[in-house]
């Protein structure tokens, strides 16, 4: 069940709906209560707190490189609208459809030059995209981590 969990925690990098770091993480859980004491109290404390914090900087990646990309306060929550409303509407697209559609709209309601639009909406997909990247990171070495305790379990 737990080696499922793992498996679930990398799909979850690209499919938002499953929180990917989360889902690896009882992976961790699931093998703490399973096992002789193959992992600590402790790795399952600092494990959960990655994860915990690579859930959280999903969300706000996009907004802050948005922010950076020279987005404008109403792009920033325009992107964070988009990130939100895009999910529920369009699925995995619609994340990065949606922060894209949202800090244009409101780039233009702050009025703001085409070239800033364009970084506006850069930086909305850099954050997207590096956040995909870090949680496919971090469950990756979560699956390894995993998969080397169950070898020294059962070989």
């Amino acid at each position: 069940m737990g080696l499922i969990l793992m498996f679930l925690g990398l799909i979850g990098c690209f499919i938002p709906i499953i929180p990917s770091p989360i889902t690896s993480w009882f992976g961790f859980f699931i093998l703490y209560f399973s096992s002789n004491n193959i992992i600590s109290f402790k790795f399952l404390i600092y494990t959960l707190l990655i994860s915990i914090l690579f859930f959280l900087g999903d969300f706000f990646l996009p907004l802050i490189t948005a922010k950076k990309f020279g987005s404008s306060k109403k792009g920033v929550v325009g992107t964070g609208i988009g990130l939100f409303l895009g999910f529920f509407i369009l699925g995995p697209i619609g994340i990065i459809l949606g922060a894209c559609i949202g800090a244009l709209i409101g780039e233009l309601m702050s009025n703001k030059e085409s070239e800033k639009i364009l970084g506006s909406l850069g930086g909305a997909i850099v954050g997207v995209l590096s956040g995909i990247i870090l949680k496919l990171v971090v469950s990756i070495v979560f699956l390894f981590i995993y998969l080397e305790k169950i070898v020294r379990i059962y070989f």
